[in-house]
């Protein structure tokens, strides 16, 4: 059994499994016994299914307190649906077959099922293999071009995100209404390759509002403790990167990691992080200016 994420205490991996169970029954799948993936801060359990007609599936149960309020990733990956059905990108992405959801145990839950494609996620993790930059020119192009057209795509049913405003909060006032769509957690363990020239993206989980070039500042910052993967984002993203709205979007990130630092997480990304960002505060126009200029750079 492979078996990727951060570890989890015995009774939530206990708890997550018997409910995998309980959504596998309710989605008429049969869970594969091969992989298990568990997600960030014991908030989900994704793994293979096949289908009654032996399709190959995957399946992403998460949880919440049923106390809590639902958070809008949850309704992520239909909105991408609904929203990325007729669109042209130069990406693939997983469709979402099938959602159900349910309550339990003083727990909320929802499973997901997708399409499962044949291929893997560069890295478990955001931290980019240093392979990454061998990637081919075409895939770095077509990725750009994806990136690019998330931003036009239709924006009516979106809101802001939540962990992009709130970061954005701290480093100026801003107007979310003007930011475009986006991603929203562009890194390497959402990133893989269908063949040698087409991107792949999962977990469209945060699909949102958020400052444009959002995702391009994501995948940069989130590479720089692997130079030469860093150096080749650069390359291809390097003039949103440096203009002003991709500054302001860099800060937003560099707060955003800067909050999990302090609580623990990825704080092997810090030094390198704080180094970088200090070279361009001066450039960096923090204002509310930018934040409500978006659609305008």
């Amino acid at each position: 059994m492979l078996e990727l994420g951060l570890r989890l205490p015995a009774d939530t991996q206990d708890r997550m499994r018997e409910h995998a169970q309980h959504g596998a029954t309710l989605l008429d799948v049969a869970i594969e016994d091969t992989e298990r993936v568990w997600g960030w801060q014991d908030s989900s359990l994704s793994l293979p299914v096949l289908g009654t007609s032996g399709a190959q599936l995957w399946m992403k149960v998460r949880s919440r307190p049923v106390m809590d309020v639902i958070p809008k990733q949850w309704a992520g990956v239909a909105a991408a649906e609904r929203i990325m059905s007729d669109s042209n990108l130069a990406v693939l992405r997983p469709v979402l077959v099938d959602q159900e959801t349910w309550t339990g145990g003083g727990w909320a839950y929802q499973a997901e099922l997708t399409s499962r494609l044949p291929v893997r996620a560069f890295s478990p993790s955001r931290v980019a293999p240093e392979w990454m930059a061998d990637l081919p020119v075409a895939w770095w192009t077509n990725l750009r071009a994806a990136l690019d057209g998330i931003q036009e795509l239709a924006s009516a049913e979106l809101t802001a995100i939540a962990w992009q405003e709130s970061a954005a909060r701290s480093v100026g006032v801003v107007d979310p209404a003007s930011w475009v769509p986006s991603h929203g957690d562009v890194c390497a363990a959402n990133l893989g390759a269908a063949d040698s020239d087409r991107p792949v993206l999962f977990d469209w989980d945060y699909l949102g509002l958020g400052p444009r070039y959002i995702d391009a500042a994501g995948l940069f910052l989130s590479s720089l403790d692997t130079p030469d993967v860093a150096a080749r984002v650069r390359a291809h993203f390097g003039d949103q990167l440096d203009s002003p709205a991709g500054l302001y979007a860099q800060s937003v990130i560099a707060a955003h990691w800067t909050k999990r630092f302090k609580s623990g997480e990825h704080v092997d990304l810090g030094l390198t992080l704080r180094t970088y960002m200090r070279t361009i505060e001066e450039q960096a126009p923090l204002t509310a200016d930018v934040g409500t200029t978006q659609r305008a750079t």
